[in-house]
């Protein structure tokens, strides 16, 4: 975490060594997935009611979509890893967000009405409830970040769900951090 005392601005990098271990998680799961395309067993206990899942269109089926989807996750960790920008920036103007490829850019203070922690599928993310969160779903370009926010906002009720998994910072941290400085610039 870098402090700028001139400006007062926060800048929280990316972190090498947590991006470096989810392409090496990526990268075996790609693995098992074309373990299951190409690998064939040499026999099938087809009276077990799992076995299902080791026919081969199934199993195809499941290797592809590991393929395909841990695939895409590698290229966008393996691009993220050689990012030199910060993952996060906090001003007195407001926040700018990088924390992942579907990053909303700069969000002024005056846009931020809440900010909040939930808890999804185990992990802990940073819900930043805006005043007029159609503003940045609308102003996206890309399809694919378009649909993730419109995602997220249908359940968690804003576009913006932060998390320190790619971040050099604890995420109790981060969230005081960000509380603090909503405290401090928002007045």
């Amino acid at each position: 975490m870098d402090i700028n005392n001139e400006s007062q601005q926060i800048e929280i990098p990316l972190s090498k060594v947590k991006i470096g271990l989810l392409c090496l998680g990526a990268l075996l799961f790609v693995a098992l997935g074309l373990l299951l395309i190409i690998y064939e067993p040499q026999s099938i206990n087809y009276s077990n009611r799992h076995s299902w899942i080791m026919r081969p269109f199934f199993r195809f089926l499941a290797g592809l979509l590991f393929v395909i989807f841990f695939g895409f996750a590698l290229v966008i960790l393996f691009i993220r890893l050689f990012n030199k920008n910060p993952g996060l920036i906090i001003n007195e103007k407001g926040i700018i967000d990088n924390t992942s490829i579907f990053g909303l850019g700069f969000i002024p203070w005056k846009d931020i009405r809440d900010i909040k922690i939930v808890k999804i599928n185990n992990g802990n993310f940073i819900l930043v409830l805006l005043k007029n969160p159609s503003y940045y779903i609308n102003s996206t370009i890309h399809w694919l970040k378009r649909k993730s926010l419109k995602t997220s906002f249908k359940y968690h009720n804003t576009p913006l769900c932060m998390s320190a998994n790619s971040l050099a910072i604890n995420f109790d941290e981060l969230y005081q951090l960000l509380i603090n400085s909503k405290k401090e610039f928002k007045k």
